[in-house]
């Protein structure tokens, strides 16, 4: 399986909360389909300021959902949006857009792991 998910670090995002993190999870994974075609469509739109939006939104999402490769390509093509940087503009798009398909590939057998076994006990 692909390592799209830190599953332990994300339950200690959600203070320790299992049920919590797999929800916070779960709503990710429910919301990417849309996410997805927000973003392909602003960038082809060339609305940059819709595109920084959908990112925006999407870097918060990660916040509590370890997902390590989608949260640092949101923020570096965050950061290039804000700068009104474009020269990378398609590359960081298009590796949100791997991201979030793998995602969409290969969460639900994340779903399907018992959670409880990355539960730490301090």
């Amino acid at each position: 399986m692909i390592k799209i998910l830190d599953i332990q670090r994300s339950i200690t995002a959600a203070n320790g909360n299992v049920s919590l993190a797999k929800d916070l999870f779960t709503m990710l994974l429910d919301d990417l389909d849309i996410r997805q075609q927000q973003i392909e469509n602003s960038f082809q739109a060339d609305d940059m300021v819709m595109l920084e939006e959908h990112i925006h939104k999407l870097y918060g999402a990660t916040a509590y959902c370890i997902v390590p490769k989608l949260r640092q390509s949101t923020e570096i093509l965050e950061g290039l949006l804000r700068q009104k940087d474009y020269s990378q503009l398609k590359k960081f798009v298009e590796q949100v857009l791997q991201e979030i398909q793998l995602l969409i590939s290969n969460g639900p057998d994340y779903i399907e792991q018992n959670w409880l076994e990355f539960q730490t006990t301090n």
